[in-house]
Parts: C-alpha cells; sequence; structure tokens
C-alpha cells in the first residue's frame, strides 16, 4: 500500500511540474468563458434563478409557480432529458428542493446547444398566464 503511494505521489508530482504553464491558464480561461455563456443563457430562462455557482457547475432554483404539469425538480430533470436531450441533475438529495444542478464543464458548442434545448422545453412547461404575460409583452 505504501509503494503504491509513493508511486502515484512522485507521478502527480512529476505531471505537475512538467506540464506547461499555458495548460493551467487555458483551463481556467476556457473555463471562465463557459461560465459567461451558462450563466447568461440561464438568466434568460424565465424560470430558473441562477443562486449559486461552484466550480463548473452553476445551482439554480426552478421557480415551479410559472410551470404547468411540473411540481418538482425531479419530473422537470426527467422531461427535460426525454424531451429534449438535456440532463441537470435534481439537487432534492441534498435537501434542496426546486433546486437543479447545471454543469458547463462540456465543449462550448455542446453548452450553447444544452442551453437553447432548455429554452426551448420552457414554452411547453410554462403555464397559461405566464405565456399570456409575455405575448402581451
Amino acid at each position: 500500500m505504501h509503494i503504491i503511494s509513493f508511486i502515484l505521489e512522485g507521478a502527480i508530482t512529476s505531471i505537475l511540474v512538467e506540464t506547461p504553464e499555458t495548460f493551467y491558464s487555458n483551463t481556467i480561461n476556457l473555463l471562465r468563458d463557459a461560465a459567461d455563456i451558462c450563466y447568461a443563457g440561464l438568466r434568460e430562462i424565465l424560470c430558473l434563478l441562477h443562486q449559486a455557482t461552484g466550480i463548473h457547475v452553476s445551482f439554480d432554483e426552478l421557480n415551479m409557480s410559472l410551470l404547468e404539469r411540473i411540481n418538482n425538480e425531479m419530473k422537470f430533470c426527467t422531461r427535460l432529458a426525454r424531451e429534449e436531450s438535456v440532463v441537470v441533475l435534481p439537487r432534492e438529495e441534498l435537501g434542496l428542493r426546486n433546486w437543479v444542478r447545471v454543469s458547463f464543464a462540456v465543449e462550448i458548442s455542446a453548452l450553447e446547444d444544452g442551453l437553447s434545448r432548455i429554452k426551448a422545453f420552457f414554452p411547453s412547461t410554462l403555464s397559461t398566464l405566464v405565456q399570456v404575460y409575455q405575448e402581451d409583452k
């Protein structure tokens, strides 16, 4: 067991020392760009309230009063996966009811496609009252 730890420690040290600094700065810039795209896209979705950010995820609260025929985040996540082929994770297991986790640690093109699919999903789920309000704008 100690030999394996020693080998891993040496390998990790070697990887960290030999990896060019540009790799880390490029990775940070890519995540920053993805985060900006993700937050901008999520702000356009009426019933998602952006609340918190992780290193590569966004935690967003669902405004259930705006949704029709969806009464919890599990149903939201399931329908979104079935209808738009986009997977977001429910946060109920952490005691955060009506919250979802959106990862932006993907290629920018995949992130933009996923956000457009989430946007496309909402007209079919918004309550009639909200649809009438949006049409009057």
